[in-house]
């Protein structure tokens, strides 16, 4: 994520309230849990990012996305007043790694589309 948050900030902050995300709010987590949390979420909506589930931790600990204890054992949702802490309010609730999948599905639907459209159009010209 060092190249991410070193590229454009706009994404950087959309990415780590996306994970936020995954975290309810008004509630404690065991640093076991946020780490089932992160490795879920980095497994299916946050797929596309190479990283392990710590480095991602820090991050939001570092971005008060997080808050956690002085011995780093109960964690919760953060709220900071940042970019990243209004996407994260923005995203409450909102279930991401079914929208990904559907968004995933749209494309790949028209990927076959453009694909069916160019054999018709090149079988025509061969003909």
């Amino acid at each position: 994520m060092g190249a991410l948050s070193s590229g454009n900030p706009d994404d950087f902050a959309l990415v780590l309230a996306a994970a936020a995300a995954a975290f309810q709010s008004n509630r404690t987590f065991a640093e076991r849990e946020v780490n089932d949390v992160l490795r879920h979420w980095l497994a299916h909506s946050g797929a596309m990012l190479d990283m392990d589930h710590v480095e991602l931790r820090r991050w939001l600990v570092d971005n008060r996305l997080l808050g956690r204890d002085g011995f780093g054992r109960v964690y919760t949702r953060g709220s900071p007043e940042s970019e990243a802490g209004a996407l994260a309010a923005l995203l409450e609730g909102i279930d991401l790694t079914q929208a990904a999948h559907d968004a995933r599905e749209r494309d790949a639907a028209a990927r076959e589309q453009r694909k069916r459209q160019w054999e018709r159009r090149n079988r025509t010209a061969d003909a």
